[in-house]
C-alpha cells in the first residue's frame, strides 16, 4: 500500500461546514529530495498525519518511481464512491478534495497522472480539488491541469521564480505577525495568513487555496505558520519571529 483514500475526512482543519474527500501519499516514493524538510520537519511526518505516512514508507515498494505511486493515488480517486458521483455535500456543492495530505508529484509525469485524477472527480460532480508541490522548481503548474495547487517554499525570494513557473506561493513562517495580511522582506507578494491557523475557519469554508491561479493574478500567497514541534523546521526558514 501506498496511498490511501478517506471518502469523508475527520480532519477539522480541512472539513468544516461541508464534506471533504482527501488522500494519502508515501512521502518516500513521491517527494521531492530536494524539499528541506524531508526527514526533518516536515508536518506530515508528524502526528496523526504522521502515524499513515510511517505506514505507508514501510509498505512502499522498493525502487518505485513516483509515476507508480501517482497511478495508485490516480485510482484511488477514480475508485471512490464505487466509481459513482461525488456527493453533493460540499460546502460550495459537490465535496472538495485534498490531494495527498502527505506526499508531492516529484516529476512532470506524475503531476500529469494526477491532473487525470483531477479531471475525473471534476466530471463525476466532485468541486474543487487542492493541493500544494515542493517541486515547482521542475515541474510547471500547468501539468496539474485542473488542481489547485501552491509552490511550498521556506524563502519568500522564491515567490517571484514560482509565479514564473505558473504558480501562487506558500510560505512557512515561524509565525504569523498578524491576523491580516502582511508582506514580509525578499518579496512583494502580500501574504494572508492561514485563515484556518488565525480565526479557526476550516479549508473548506476559507476555500482561499482552492483558487490558487486568482491568488497568482493578484499577486498574493498563504502563509502558514510552522507546524508542530519548530526546533526541526525553524532552521529552515527565512522568515522567523
Amino acid at each position: 500500500m501506498v496511498a490511501i483514500l478517506a471518502e469523508s475526512s475527520k480532519n477539522s482543519k480541512i472539513a468544516g461546514s461541508g464534506q471533504v474527500s482527501a488522500t494519502y501519499l508515501s512521502t518516500k516514493v513521491s517527494c521531492p529530495t530536494t524539499c528541506a524538510l524531508r526527514n526533518d520537519g516536515c508536518y506530515a511526518e508528524m502526528g496523526r498525519t504522521g502515524i499513515h505516512v510511517s505506514r505507508l514508507n514501510a509498505e512502499a515498494p522498493k525502487g518505485m518511481r513516483p509515476e507508480a505511486a501517482a497511478r495508485v493515488e490516480r485510482d484511488l480517486v477514480k475508485e471512490s464512491f464505487k466509481g459513482g458521483s461525488i456527493p453533493q455535500d460540499g460546502a460550495k456543492g459537490g465535496r472538495d478534495l485534498r490531494m495527498h495530505v502527505s506526499g508531492d508529484a516529484r516529476t512532470r509525469r506524475a503531476a500529469r497522472i494526477l491532473a487525470e485524477a483531477g479531471t475525473d472527480w471534476k466530471a463525476r460532480g466532485g468541486g474543487t480539488v487542492w493541493t500544494y508541490t515542493h517541486a515547482w522548481k521542475t515541474v510547471p503548474r500547468k501539468d496539474w491541469g485542473p488542481v489547485s495547487v501552491l509552490a511550498s517554499m521556506e524563502d519568500p525570494r522564491k515567490a517571484e521564480e514560482a509565479r514564473a513557473q505558473g504558480y501562487a506561493p506558500a510560505l512557512v513562517v515561524e509565525r504569523h505577525t498578524s491576523d491580516k495580511a502582511y508582506n514580509v522582506e525578499g518579496s512583494d507578494v502580500e501574504w494572508i495568513p492561514c485563515v484556518e491557523q488565525t480565526r479557526g475557519v476550516a479549508c473548506s469554508d476559507c476555500r482561499l487555496c482552492m483558487d490558487a491561479d486568482r491568488l497568482r493574478d493578484t499577486n498574493r500567497g498563504i502563509a502558514f505558520a510552522a507546524h508542530g514541534p519548530t526546533v526541526k523546521v525553524r532552521k529552515h526558514l527565512t522568515v522567523l519571529a
